[in-house]
């Protein structure tokens, strides 16, 4: 089955901001992969970072401040298929590192064991090509390199957004899950390592609001449904006039194959 190309979040901009703004889910993010990557923070060796699918930046800038990784040692590389989301990033991220920022609308050649962390934070949903994918991030990994991501399964209460509205279609989530990356890097035979990091979304509830979750879910495939029947779903996570919703994503930490 294919799968759609990288989503392009500017339509829902505004959606979007609304869900980052009620949710922890990228605080919750951020620290899990610090966690993982403390190891790197007691070395005084430079850091070769690689952000697959970095949008705009906001969320590296985020993990960053729990890194605490010093200017002098971080080097960076974006990668972003949005051009005016990848110049964001580069200005936003420039102070975070001393060395010039390389960025890239796609994944460049040569970069086989060239990145000490690579990170791909919630974007293997709309990655098409996914194994393939997969296999060069992990080749472009260092010897000791760590390549960290998080994606939601189809067990995620946002997931179940997708799989009502998609049935109604008669059609299957045309979009990677969890479960998508995991059978992906057995395949490849990939030494990796897989946690739940819970987080929760909660707002005032309003009918706008209910709407506002499903653009950012749905985005355009939203006009082909019938919506009332989506917007009932959220009744299951409504109490004291608030809509709170307590899921969790898969964290995966994929290790070089040296």
């Amino acid at each position: 089955m294919s799968k759609s190309p990288v989503r392009d979040f500017g339509p829902i901009a505004d959606d979007y901001a609304f869900f980052e703004a009620h949710t922890d889910e990228m605080e919750q993010d951020a620290r899990a992969y610090a966690e993982c990557l403390a190891a790197l923070t007691r070395s005084e060796d430079p850091i070769r970072m690689l952000d697959f699918g970095c949008g705009t930046g906001s969320f590296t800038e985020r993990l960053l401040k729990h890194t605490g990784w010093p200017p002098a040692r971080l080097q960076l590389t974006l990668v972003e298929p949005v051009e005016t989301a990848r110049r964001q990033a580069v200005a936003r991220l420039a102070g975070s590192t001393e060395h010039a920022v390389v960025d890239s609308g796609s994944m460049p050649s040569g970069l086989a064991g060239r990145f000490d962390v690579v990170l791909a934070n919630h974007v293997f949903y709309y990655v098409p090509g996914l194994q393939g994918a997969l296999a060069a991030l992990i080749d472009a990994l260092a010897p000791s390199g760590l390549f960290v991501t998080a994606i939601a399964s189809r067990s995620s209460k946002l997931i179940a957004f997708w799989i009502a509205g998609f049935r109604m279609l008669d059609r299957e989530i045309p979009y990677h899950t969890s479960e998508d990356v995991e059978a992906a890097l057995q395949a490849l035979g990939a030494r990796y390592r897989k946690a739940q990091v819970a987080f929760d979304v909660a707002f005032p509830d309003v009918e706008e609001n209910r709407m506002r979750i499903l653009r950012f879910l749905l985005g355009d495939y939203l006009a082909q449904l019938q919506v009332r029947p989506l917007l009932e779903l959220f009744d299951l996570h409504s109490r004291a006039g608030r809509i709170h919703l307590s899921t969790a994503c898969d964290h995966f930490t994929i290790f070089s194959r040296s």
